[in-house]
């Protein structure tokens, strides 16, 4: 990648919201998604730890390590692994009567997971 093509990370979020126009897109989407789906798995692990539920900590460390291989090495069975797990926890979580606020938060991974997907299977 020269240097005139090179964006800011800040930048690279917005690809999340904007269809994909170049194939160069995918790489930069892909890491963009990753980042978002590692920090909502950090926030879930954190969330565990605080009210010292393993369950929950297990699931938010399967949820980062799934975006960090999906999301720098492009992975698609991590993406597609991640994909279901959230699609699962949503699932689960509107049938469990879960908190709406909760709802929003895994609509909004499950969301961007679906991004991080497109990007792994358009980048090669």
């Amino acid at each position: 990648m020269n240097e005139s093509r090179r964006t800011s990370p800040p930048a690279d979020l917005l690809l999340v919201f904007r269809p994909l126009r170049a194939k160069d897109q995918a790489p930069r989407l892909a890491r963009a998604a990753g980042w978002l789906l590692m920090l909502a798995g950090v926030i879930v692990v954190l969330l565990g730890f605080l009210l010292n539920h393993p369950p929950t900590m297990i699931e938010g460390t399967v949820v980062t390590l799934l975006a960090l291989i999906a999301g720098w090495a492009r992975s698609r069975l991590a993406a597609i692994f991640l994909s279901l797990l959230l699609a699962l926890g949503l699932a689960g979580g509107v049938a469990g009567g879960i908190e709406p606020a909760t709802i929003g938060f895994l609509l909004i991974a499950f969301l961007v997971s679906l991004r991080l997907l497109q990007a792994t299977f358009r980048s090669r």
